[in-house]
């Protein structure tokens, strides 16, 4: 039996010859053993473009999947089925001829150039490597240490999130539905109107491009199908978005063209400048300025920030001065380390900042399938970033696009019918665009 440094025991059972198995094989191929940890925006994009000829490819994710996360506030009211925003993993892993194996990272050993996995059942293993790929991203959760978030808030980040919050929102409504007859008398008394109108309160927090995404699929929802289904419940419905500020990487006029449309078209409550305290169970408490005031919920959205993984920290690796993000150069390899490359929300170019989005994700993928598929590594350029613009749904078949080729700003339906074209043409397979299309023709 014997220890790998920092990795735990190797006894002489399957974990134990695999590995040895695996590092004998690195002795026999030329290529270098390249290892991708995540299948997000960055990870996909590497795994998606990397020449495989040249490279031994393995992917390490508990996620089998890419998620099209821009969509995903669609697929949470059934305007788009999960499926046709989800990429799966195994198509493109057997395309390259690569290894993936849906497992969790807990450790990296530096020294030894091993990866320490875990299985969803518990079981470890390591993974040899010659150039690591961290693509991790970011959790979809950050509570600000706000009491009570945790406890009582739905979020939106994966396709769980949009599952567990569809069945949420109609379980409100069927429960608005059947209230007044729990007291066997189907008048509505005062006492009774109050709770529904709180059952059908919703409460989205936080104004980036998530949150106001799903404020206008939520209200589309709740004042189409929702009032044509529950005709005699749409008065009590409500919609409040409680956001410091909105939109905030759109230029002011677009962002005041934003606000106007929530408020005016789609009836949505928008409090700006609002800090929220803490959270109840029913009740979510709120500073605004110099006053406070408090809401009874039925369904509040935390769509307000993320946060690092834990366990990027216990990698060792050089990180920001926040401590959130793993520092790299502008080639994307990890300050002070030859063979280990981060990318996407994960990680931050040092002297370099950009913005947390799939754009920037995608962009850092592609040039770093490019560094490691070409072997004359002296006319690789730094990493620069691309903007192709941004783009946003308000509800109402109504949307604005910022920051494009050529054109600066586009507001209303043409932005509505351009950012449906772009979001279907950035998919990753003619599957997925296929899907998308007949999700939408319904």
């Amino acid at each position: 039996m014997m220890r790998l440094a920092g990795l735990g025991r190797l006894g002489p059972g399957r974990s134990g010859r695999s590995v040895f198995l695996r590092l004998a094989c690195r002795g026999f191929s030329t290529r270098p053993n390249v290892v991708i940890l995540g299948t997000g925006w960055a990870s996909f994009r590497v795994l998606a473009d990397i020449d495989a000829k040249r490279n031994n490819v393995t992917v390490i994710s508990p996620r089998n999947h890419l998620l099209f996360t821009p969509m995903l506030a669609s697929s949470a009211l059934g305007t788009v089925n999960q499926r046709s925003i989800c990429q799966p993993v195994r198509p493109l892993v057997a395309k390259k001829n690569a290894t993936y194996y849906e497992s969790f990272v807990v450790g990296v050993d530096k020294a030894k150039k091993l990866v320490n996995c875990k299985t969803l059942g518990g079981a470890e293993y390591l993974i040899p490597y010659d150039k690591l790929v961290v693509g991790v991203g970011f959790q979809p959760m950050n509570d600000f240490n706000i009491p009570g978030v945790k406890e009582n808030a739905l979020f939106m980040k994966e396709t769980a999130d949009a599952t567990r919050f569809k069945d949420h929102v109609l379980e409100k409504l069927e429960e608005a539905n059947y209230y007044t007859v729990l007291d066997n008398d189907p008048n509505m008394s005062e006492e009774e109107k109050a709770k529904i109108q709180e059952l059908l309160t919703f409460v989205v927090v936080g104004g980036g491009p998530t949150g106001v995404e799903l404020c206008g699929e939520l209200t589309d929802f709740l004042y189409n199908e929702g009032a044509r289904l529950y005709g005699h419940l749409k008065s009590f419905i409500r919609v409040h978005m409680f956001t410091y500020d909105l939109l905030n990487t759109f230029d002011q006029e677009l962002q005041d063209y934003a606000i106007s449309h929530l408020r005016k078209k789609q009836n949505v409550q928008v409090h700006l400048g609002a800090f929220v305290q803490k959270v109840e169970p029913h009740v979510v408490h709120v500073k605004l300025g110099e006053s406070s005031m408090s809401i009874r919920y039925g369904t509040l959205v935390w769509c307000a920030g993320i946060k690092p993984h834990p366990f990027v920290k216990s990698f060792g690796f050089a990180m920001n001065e926040r401590g959130s993000q793993i520092l790299v150069d502008r080639f994307l390899k990890v300050k002070g380390e030859d063979d280990i490359f981060a990318i996407g929300d994960c990680s931050t170019i040092e002297d370099y900042w950009l913005p947390q989005t799939a754009q920037v994700a995608n962009q850092e993928g592609q040039y770093l399938a490019k560094c490691l598929s070409n072997k004359d590594s002296s006319n690789i350029k730094p990493f620069e970033f691309h903007n192709k613009g941004m783009m946003a749904y308000l509800g109402g078949f109504n949307a604005v696009m910022a920051n494009l080729p050529g054109v600066n700003r586009i507001t209303g339906f043409i932005a509505f019918l351009g950012w449906r074209f772009t979001y279907w043409f950035l998919q990753l397979s003619m599957r997925n665009r296929f899907m998308l299309s007949t999700d939408w023709f319904r």
